[in-house]
């Protein structure tokens, strides 16, 4: 299988597999150095070669059901279906600025055209079986929960009301038969960021909380995008390998990669992100949920947050009620949730001053208090998320407890203010 590989629609370089262990791709004569695929693959005459496909290739690679489906729709096309196979499929349209098509194929710019807030008002079940059926290799997006990327008309189509939020490009994420209310969980996961200050891209609830519209942060303009690459690629792990990193590492490319001038801010940002998550218990904040936008290596910054939510309300709850879980990565060569030392170690690793650490401590407490308001409203509305809405604050006063003990308090009386705890396991 051999692949043509685009950046913005310029074509720039070949990927192939040549043996089974062998992945090779070569840039093209004349390719400005501004247009690398990667990071780690500047633009040079030799060819760039790994022993899987390169980890920058699989950034955006379907996972899940996304996976599964466009397995079986077009799995019957190929003597094989594995990766290249799939790129093959979904490749010119994926998060990012790369685009790939089969060899000597025109690169297909066609996706689909809808209106936002006819997606956020349909049947949550219509909308997305009808997505995945009819545009499933459009949606070239990484993850393993169900989501699809739309596109919707530009706000100056001719006769457009300016008050819709119809607009440019999103992904499309729905509720997880095996995860109770996934979507109500990661639309307060996002609140709390949002109210921190932290840079969230624009979402927008369904009326019936079951799908989350969230706008691409990769998207500048029609036919430009920003260079999208995650952790998992920047480390040269394989996607497979996004539970295997440690924060430590993410702070070291952030150093490595990000101009001077933007370093402090950027590592002042992930300190940020990174206590936000383990303050909801954000057990699957792993090496794909941290990443690079850049239009250049001069440009580099750390993407908006993403895929922040509370999983850890999904697993067993352990004696002293806390999660029976732990973060994705390790910090300090252990993989436990934050107590008040880690706090002061990853400010120091990150070069983030006491007042910084304390304003982000008070940032987060007042987010989760604020948030925490608006979960328990939220169950006036969708009576069946209540126990996930309870076990969440509870979870928040665990997490919260090593930045302010009466707030951790406040949680766990709204938390209590819901009724009897049940189960959200499935």
């Amino acid at each position: 299988m051999k692949l043509d590989v685009y950046v913005n629609h310029a074509l720039v370089g070949t990927l192939e597999q040549v043996e089974v262990n062998r992945f090779v791709f070569s840039y093209h004569a004349g390719v400005a150095p501004s247009q690398m695929v990667s990071l780690l693959m500047p633009v040079r005459t030799e060819i760039w070669t790994h022993a899987a496909l390169h980890p920058v290739f699989q950034v955006s690679l379907p996972e899940g059901a996304l996976r599964q489906l466009l397995t079986k729709k077009f799995a019957k096309h190929f003597d094989y279906f594995g990766d290249m196979e799939l790129l093959s499929v979904v490749g010119a349209h994926l998060v990012g600025r790369i685009q790939l098509a089969p060899h000597g194929s025109a690169l297909s710019a066609e996706s689909p055209c809808e209106d936002l807030q006819r997606l956020l008002q349909s049947s949550s079940k219509e909308i997305v079986a009808r997505f995945l059926e009819e545009h499933a290799d459009t949606s070239g997006v990484s993850g393993g929960f169900p989501k699809f990327l739309a596109k919707s008309p530009l706000a100056d189509t001719p006769g457009q009301r300016k008050s819709t939020l119809v607009f440019d490009h999103w992904i499309i994420k729905s509720n997880d038969d095996d995860h109770l209310h996934l979507i109500l969980n990661e639309y307060f996961g996002l609140s709390v960021a949002k109210k921190m200050g932290l840079p969230v891209p624009e979402f927008q609830l369904s009326q019936d909380a079951n799908r989350l519209a969230i706008r691409r942060f990769d998207v500048l303009e029609a036919g430009v995008n920003l260079a999208f690459e995650d952790m998992c690629a920047m480390l040269a792990l394989n996607a497979g390998d996004k539970f295997s990193g440690s924060v430590e590492k993410i702070i070291k490319k952030i150093t490595e990669f990000c101009p001077i001038e933007q370093r402090s801010a950027a590592l002042e940002q992930f300190y940020a992100h990174y206590v936000t998550c383990m303050a909801i218990r954000n057990g699957d904040a792993h090496l794909k949920n941290f990443g690079f936008i850049y239009a250049s290596a001069q440009d580099v910054r750390l993407s908006p947050v993403f895929d922040m939510l509370s999983m850890s309300v999904y697993a067993p709850r352990a004696q002293d009620g806390d999660a029976l879980d732990a973060p994705a990565l390790s910090f300090g060569g252990v993989k436990r949730w934050f107590v008040p030392n880690n706090l002061r170690e990853l400010a120091d690793r990150c070069n983030v001053s006491p007042k910084f650490q304390a304003a982000t401590s008070v940032g987060l407490v007042d987010a989760l208090l604020s948030v925490g308001q608006e979960v328990v409203a939220q169950t006036a509305v969708h009576r069946s998320f209540t126990p996930t809405a309870q076990r969440m604050l509870e979870l928040w006063s665990y997490g919260c407890q090593i930045h302010s003990a009466d707030a951790s308090q406040q949680l766990k009386t709204l938390a209590a203010s819901l009724g009897t705890a049940t189960s959200v396991l499935r």
